[in-house]
């Protein structure tokens, strides 16, 4: 996963997560739902990235 910071996709992660909570303190479903796929998505590519630090080691 060359090109892919693990600091910025953390930084994303943190605040997406932040975006989850504020929806959920907001009680605004749509929000929740785009702010819950969007973190899967992140969570998601975060572990492919470790996964590829690990093959390539």
């Amino acid at each position: 996963m060359n090109g892919i910071d693990k600091k910025d996709l953390d930084e994303v992660i943190v605040k997406t997560y932040n975006e989850v909570k504020t929806a959920v303190t907001t009680h605004s479903e749509k929000s929740i739902q785009m702010y819950s796929h969007a973190l899967r998505a992140l969570v998601e590519l975060r572990a492919a990235v470790d996964a590829d630090e690990r093959a390539g080691s």
